[in-house]
């Protein structure tokens, strides 16, 4: 760390001698600048940035309270990642734009179907634009950044205002903000190429339809291929987001969303422990694939469409309804080995210590979602003992979900399973999975159904109090057995203003949530606790901002993969989290941003009957230690003017690869640097480079909860030449 440190320092102190300007931004001033025009569509969905394009600056969020609500005034913990960081920093994916949010654990792009996000070390749900997609991040296409204005992360339970699927997150929730049509018509259109053969161009077309604006249109869409540093891997997806907006009146707007993205990919199914981060008599190459190369390449097909209509009635009354319809189909083929598959075949037939036996698998499966979710917002004033004014959200939430899934693992004691992981170049034939080979299969149905009922409450300006309250009903039908359950979960919270500088917060939640059987038994419902309190601040006159918290958050019947079957499902008793966070940012000159993070957070098993897993071990992929702080200068005056200049340097400590514990991957820290220059008023060139002094790290993989791990990439650099009129 001390060595992180040191670069950040002497890069600061860099960007100071270099500086020539003495220029402090206000931030009150810059938030008043409007660059260009701008249609604010409704209250009850969040707009694109009004402020400086160059600023990081964000001073409101919905997604902790479905209202648009001062984040000096939401009793919670919550970071927005605006567009001016995923365009600075040329974030090409969500897992690479959320290092800039402190506790928060990403899954990489080889773990599309495997894994989820994390944050404070328990799983997250993934939304976009406040509605649920159901399963993991897929929904709403991981790969791509090419639709997204902003990403919005609430740490700890929401479920009193969000459900779906199987019912409401209860360990956090990232919530990814969709562009929206703007009146002003904009083109614009970017090639990036670079390492690992990556191609890739994209397009953002924004049309005004009518005049008046009171139809516009706007689509975005990307192709992009990309090989790998791995052997074997390569993967190519298409997306494409086209959205109407009918503006009829300044009091009621309709917009629809379309989504379509197509993900092929040669599915990675890690490297073992042993003979990568572990002794073995064999080493395991890095970069060499994990299975056969032979493979059939899994494919990935999701289409959405989302509706949003809102009314106001009055200066103090506005409604709204969200729907969605969600599909996803998905063809999972994958050639793997287990810890026990090996135990259980042993050494018969075992050619050398090197030689593991290697299965083939395939899982597809097919979801179909709907959702809708109208709300009521109400403003008004009381006066009993004081004067207060009152925000009363209310609201309904109807989900229902289809999932049919199939699952086959085969092997023939008759061909070769042996692979030797010690050779990075040989190869074994993936077996073909016959239909009449599935082994098990499934037919589900999930319905939620919410109502929930939210007062924020402003008392003599100072102290802003939030009580919200949930009933929900889930409804899991599974493995040919029904199981209906339901549940009350409060939320209350308070934040008082000590100056317009500076607050403090404190806040409670609960969780409440169905989850899938995993071809397993279906299990109980999960249930979470969170107690968080610390400061906000924003010292405006000297640019910076940010958060302090503290918290613990406790799970209860957390579901496991079982450590005696690869394929089934267990629940653990209790698994607990504590921490504290610090998320900042820092504005000095108008030239300079710096955005920080760091987090401590202790993740465990807390309490389980199962005597394969072992209280007090920590839980798997979450470090102890992570920070990062990312710093850009722009050039705004002399030979170098519109030049910007950015470095990103990225830290954690050990983490553990499985539960129960057996190996740890080392602490590492990672080094990128970007660069930008306007070649002409409507041409742009960047420059991005990842891993700058060429680390050497192994991260911890996700494959059915087996003990194994993924390389992290090496230097590579990406250029990008982008257009716009």
């Amino acid at each position: 760390m001390q060595r992180v440190l040191g670069v950040g320092c002497y890069l600061l102190a860099m960007i100071k001698l270099i500086s020539t300007t003495s220029y402090a931004a206000d931030i009150l001033i810059a938030q008043q600048e409007v660059v260009g025009p701008t249609l604010i569509l409704d209250t009850m969905f969040v707009e694109e940035s009004l402020s400086d394009p160059m600023s990081y600056t964000v001073l409101d969020a919905r997604s902790a309270t479905k209202t648009d609500t001062p984040l000096m005034e939401i009793p919670q913990s919550i970071q927005v990642i605006p567009a001016a960081v995923l365009r600075d920093q040329d974030q090409q994916t969500i897992s690479g734009a959320i290092e800039n949010v402190s506790s928060v654990v990403a899954p990489k792009s080889t773990e599309l179907l495997t894994s989820e996000f994390i944050i404070r070390g328990f799983k997250s749900q993934f939304y976009t634009d406040s509605l649920p997609s159901y399963g993991r991040a897929n929904g709403a296409d991981p790969l791509s950044l090419v639709n997204v204005d902003r990403i919005e992360v609430v740490k700890g339970p929401t479920s009193t205002l969000f459900g779906g699927g199987l019912g409401a997150p209860i360990g956090g929730l990232i919530n990814v903000v969709s562009k929206q049509p703007m009146p002003e018509a904009k083109y614009s259109a970017s090639f990036r190429a670079g390492s690992f053969t990556t191609l890739n161009p994209s397009f953002d077309i924004n049309q005004p339809l009518t005049g008046g604006d009171t139809v516009l249109f706007r689509m975005t869409g990307e192709y992009k291929y990309s090989e790998s540093y791995i052997d074997a891997l390569e993967n190519e997806h298409f997306s494409i987001f086209p959205t109407i907006a009918f503006n009829f009146s300044p009091e009621t707007q309709l917009v629809i969303r379309g989504q379509y993205s197509h993900v092929k990919f040669l599915e990675y199914s890690g490297l073992r422990a042993e003979g990568t981060i572990a002794a073995a008599p064999y080493t395991i190459h890095p970069y060499r694939y994990s299975g056969a190369t032979g493979t059939p390449k899994s494919r990935v097909e999701n289409i959405m469409v989302t509706a949003e209509f809102s009314h106001r009635f009055s200066e103090h009354v506005e409604a709204s309804v969200q729907s969605r319809y969600y599909e996803n189909t998905t063809d999972e083929y994958s050639s793997f080995t287990h810890r026990l598959i090996i135990d259980g075949v042993g050494d018969f037939g075992k050619p050398g210590p090197s030689y593991l036996p290697f299965y083939s698998g395939v899982l597809p499966a097919t979801v179909k979602e709907f959702v809708i979710n109208p709300n009521l917002v109400i403003d008004f004033d009381s006066e009993l003992m004081l004067d207060v004014t009152h925000k009363v959200l209310f609201g309904l939430e109807y989900d229902t979900t289809r999932v049919k899934a199939q699952l086959g693992v085969f092997y023939d004691e008759f061909d070769d399973i042996w692979l030797d992981v010690a050779d990075r170049y040989d190869d074994i034939t993936y077996l073909s999975i016959e239909g009449g080979n599935i082994s098990q299969a499934q037919n589900d149905r999930y319905q939620t159904i919410g109502v929930y009922l939210q007062d924020q409450m402003d008392i003599a300006s100072r102290l802003h109090l939030l009580v919200s309250l949930r009933w929900t009903s889930v409804i899991v039908e599974e493995l040919s057995a029904r199981a209906a359950n339901d549940s009350v979960t409060p939320r209350i919270g308070a934040v008082f203003d000590m100056t317009d500088k500076l607050s403090v917060f404190v806040g409670y939640g609960e969780g409440f949530r169905a989850v899938t059987a995993l071809f397993g038994e279906t299990p109980k419902p999960e249930e979470s606790s969170q107690v968080e309190g610390g400061i906000k601040f924003d010292f405006y006159e000297q640019s910076i901002s940010g958060s302090v918290a503290a918290y613990q958050l406790i799970r209860n019947n957390v579901v496991v993969p079982n450590p005696e079957g690869a394929f089934s499902s267990i629940q653990s008793g209790e698994q607990m989290s504590y921490g504290v966070e610090i998320d900042f940012l820092w504005e000095p000159f108008e030239s300079l941003s710096i955005l920080g993070n760091y987090a401590y957070t202790n993740a465990k098993l807390t309490e389980d009957p199962n005597p394969k897993l072992v209280v007090g071990d920590r839980l798997p992929r979450v470090p102890k230690h992570s920070g990062r702080i990312a710093i850009r200068y722009r050039f705004l005056s002399g030979i170098f003017e519109g030049l910007g200049l950015g470095m990103g340097v990225t830290g954690m400590s050990d983490r553990e690869i499985s539960l129960p514990n057996t190996y740890a991957v080392d602490g590492f820290y990672r080094i990128d640097a970007q660069a930008s220059y306007p070649l002409t008023e409507h041409l742009n060139l960047s420059l991005n480079i990842q891993n700058l002094t060429n680390t050497d790290y192994y991260e911890p993989f996700l494959f059915l909860q087996d003990a194994v791990v993924q390389p992290g990439s090496p230097i590579s650099a990406f250029a990008r030449v982008m257009v716009q009129f």
